[in-house]
This record gives structure tokens, C-alpha cells and sequence, in this order.
């Protein structure tokens, strides 16, 4: 780091100690999401994708804010001279460069997720990893994700590391496969039934923890799980904005959810799968308010993905026939009404 210029001694009045992260290869400036990012990737024959070569390291720290970075080792006090990993507002900072760097190409023919990009722009004098990139492929890995022209799907890779762990015999370990396993819910139709078992065992406040209890029903969801993995066709098709939506909504004791999809000449295009787990005040609701609350809650989850584009709902509860049209004496599914009339 010395010899290439990236920190440099230090007589700092600051100091943080030295910790070392293992790398996988208050400023709130926003990261794009995954859903923003993957959803503008649809229709396109090509992907190039570059990762830029030690990114935080091409950002150059001001002078005044370099003692600011310094830390202590065997050898003495250190500082940075570039942008350091590990620090609080290291990635809104790598982020914000990469928004400014990209101007109006954002959004349009190229994207950022921190040093993942999809242009290069030697003006900026940035330098890419050429082992990391990929120039004019038709799939490509993204964010988890493998994506070509027609469709999305779970990196292979990603999907074997999780059907490979064993069954959980700590709380560590239960949570570690909950939040793989929930990166890929929007491929997993009545993914929040299937995740109560293992939600229940999980939430634990710091001083239950030991109350941990691995059982029966927890190895049944776990199995679902690694089943659904291993045999389902997991892909979601990418949408054909001149073609209606269609939200097909249900609710039970348990949790509530939906599918979007599409009914196009080519056949069944499914888009997404929501769905959550009820939380205790919305477990007492009737069942005319959980049907209720499925069609709100889908209906604002995936306003971003359907845009300004037509759409259906369908429930099998027919008193919510017409619901937005209807007088509706309650009070609580009227105001999701009047929710939804705003959006």
C-alpha cells in the first residue's frame, strides 16, 4: 500500500486501530436497489459488465481529511491518501463518485452498484479489472442474479452454496441461511408460509437466544426450501409494458402474498412473488380485512415495478369485488382505499 501511494506516514492526532475484514471478490447518500437495477435490465441482446480494479483505492482523499484516516500498526502511525475500505461513509462516497462520474448515462445504457459498472470512461482516468470484466455476452451475473434478454433467474453458484448448508444447529447459523434464502424470495411462490417455522425460532431478543430449539417443523421448511431450489423452474420474466398486469392476491392465518404475472399470445409470463408473514395485531384482523390487506400491501410493493401500466386483481374473496368502487363500513379497509387512490 506504501509503494503504491495509497497511505503514507502520519503524525496525526487521530488514530483507529488496525482491523483486517476478509473481502469477498453518517453520510446517506442512496444506493440503488437490486429491484431498481435488475428491472432496467430487461429486452437488451447484450451485457458488458466491468469491475473496477482496488475501486475504493482510485478515490483520492482531500488533504485536510487525510489525518482523519490515520491508524496505528507495529510499524507507526499511518494515513490514507485515498478513500479507505471499511470507513462509515465509504460507500455513499464510492457511490455518489460513480453517480456523478456516469452523468445522464444513468439509468439509460449504463448502471452503478458501487464498483460494478457497465461503461468505462477513460476520461475519468478509472482503470478496470480485466479479469472481472465482461464485453458483449447475452447472460450475464448481476447482484446474485444471472440475467439475459427474456428473463432473470438465482446464480447457479449462489443456489448450490445454499442447498450445501447443513441443517442449522445454532441461532448464527439459522439466520445465515434465512438471509440467503431471502435474497431469492421473489422467486419463491408462498415463500413467507414456508420461512414461519424458521421465523419463529429466529426472532429471539438478545436475552433468548439461548432458547433456540432446531425441531421437526424448522428441518420441514428447511427441506421445502432446498426442494424448491433444486426443482423448480426459478426464473421471472421480464415484463412487456404494452400487455395488462395481472395481481392475483390471497391471504390466511398465516401471511399474506401474490403473483404478478402477465397474459401474453406466447403464454403465462410470471413477473414476481410477494408475500410476507402477518404480524400479531394483523393475525386478529377477519378475513375480509386480510384479503383486504393482501391487495393494498401487494398493490404498494410492486407500484414501482408496475409503473403507470394497466393492471388486474384477482381474489378469491368476492366481497372485495369492486372494493375501490364500493361503500365499505370499515373503517380500516377504507382508509387503504383511499391509500390506493393517492398512489
Amino acid at each position: 500500500m506504501l509503494q503504491a501511494n495509497q497511505i503514507r506516514p502520519s503524525i496525526s492526532l487521530w488514530s483507529s486501530p488496525v482491523i483486517i475484514h476478509k473481502k469477498k471478490d453518517d453520510d446517506s447518500f442512496p444506493q440503488p436497489t437490486t429491484k431498481e437495477l435488475l428491472h432496467r435490465l430487461c429486452g437488451h441482446c447484450f451485457y458488458s459488465k466491468l469491475d473496477l480494479k482496488f475501486g475504493y483505492f482510485q478515490i483520492p482523499i482531500h488533504e485536510a481529511d487525510k489525518e482523519k484516516t490515520s491508524f496505528i500498526t507495529q510499524d507507526g502511525l499511518w494515513e490514507f491518501n485515498v478513500l479507505p475500505q471499511g470507513i462509515m461513509n465509504g460507500p455513499p462516497t464510492f457511490q455518489r463518485t460513480m453517480h456523478n462520474l456516469l452523468g445522464y448515462g444513468r439509468w439509460d445504457y449504463v448502471m452503478a452498484y458501487l464498483d460494478d459498472i457497465l461503461l468505462f470512461s477513460p476520461e475519468a482516468n478509472f482503470q478496470v479489472n480485466p479479469d472481472k470484466c465482461f464485453i458483449a455476452v447475452q447472460e450475464i451475473d448481476f447482484l446474485g442474479h444471472t440475467i439475459n434478454q427474456h428473463s432473470i433467474k438465482p446464480n447457479g453458484e449462489k443456489i448450490k452454496a445454499i442447498v450445501d448448508l447443513p441443517s442449522s444447529k445454532t441461532l448464527k447459523e439459522a439466520n445465515e441461511f434465512l438471509g440467503k434464502i431471502n435474497w431469492y424470495r421473489k422467486f419463491i411462490p408462498n415463500f413467507a408460509r414456508i420461512a414461519a417455522p424458521l421465523h419463529k425460532v429466529t426472532n429471539k431478543t438478545k436475552h433468548r437466544r439461548h432458547e433456540f430449539r432446531w425441531g421437526p417443523e424448522q428441518q420441514q421448511s428447511f427441506e421445502e426450501f432446498k426442494h424448491i431450489l433444486t426443482t423448480s423452474p426459478l426464473f421471472l420474466e421480464y415484463p412487456d409494458l404494452s400487455t395488462p398486469f395481472t395481481l392475483t392476491t390471497d391471504a390466511s392465518d398465516i401471511g399474506i402474498g401474490g403473483i404478478l404475472r402477465q397474459n401474453t399470445p406466447a403464454g403465462t409470463k410470471i413477473n414476481y412473488f410477494k408475500s410476507r408473514v402477518l404480524n400479531d395485531t394483523e393475525r386478529k384482523y377477519d378475513i375480509f380485512e386480510k384479503e383486504a390487506l393482501a391487495i393494498y400491501w401487494c398493490i404498494t410493493e410492486l407500484r414501482s415495478y408496475i409503473g403507470d401500466s394497466n393492471f388486474i386483481v384477482e381474489t378469491d374473496h368476492r366481497p372485495l369485488e369492486n372494493f375501490h368502487l364500493k361503500q365499505i363500513n370499515n373503517k380500516r379497509v377504507m382508509n387503504w382505499t383511499f391509500k390506493l387512490q393517492d398512489i
